[in-house]
């Protein structure tokens, strides 16, 4: 009888050691937020970003995010109907202080020669201050006005959420 009295304790401690192995550690609350605004874009002429052989902008961000902001183009595929589409490196600095870094897959849609509409999608992959391992989701909107290699200016519309842990 005591074996099985022990037996029973065991076999519950067993199953209770299995029942809170189970439970999940308490995850990283996060706290989201809408960010939308307006920035423009300048190209900057490849002397001055060398390291950048797709080209590198620079504008400044009013908004939720305002401040400046630069870019890189990681990647452009002409497609045939005269669009492009590319693949961006993004980082959003704030009056601030605090970064925001992106990541972006765009279709720049040709409306007449130099001329572009741009969909833009970042995924956002962290940053500091307060945007430290941030999360989320921006969607931008605008054209591209006598866009070269080398020149050019785009002016955009922001929308999104970024998530922040608390």
């Amino acid at each position: 009888m005591r074996n099985a009295v022990l037996t029973a304790r065991a076999w519950s401690a067993v199953a209770l050691f299995i029942g809170l192995s189970g439970v999940a550690a308490p995850a990283t609350a996060a706290t989201c937020g809408a960010v939308s605004g307006n920035f423009n874009e300048i190209i900057l002429p490849k002397d001055s970003a060398p390291n950048d052989p797709g080209g590198r902008v620079l504008g400044n961000v009013d908004g939720t995010l305002k401040g400046v902001t630069t870019a890189t183009v990681t990647s452009r595929e002409p497609r045939l109907n005269g669009n492009f589409f590319v693949v961006t490196s993004n980082i959003f600095l704030t009056d601030e202080g605090n970064m925001l870094f992106t990541r972006g897959e765009a279709t720049w849609s040709e409306v007449s020669r130099g001329f572009y509409q741009v969909d833009l999608t970042l995924q956002v992959t962290g940053g500091t201050g307060k945007y430290a391992g941030a999360t989320g989701s921006i969607k931008i909107r605008g054209v591209g006005n006598n866009i070269s290699a080398a020149s050019g200016e785009f002016v955009h519309e922001y929308r999104g959420q970024v998530c922040t842990a608390d």
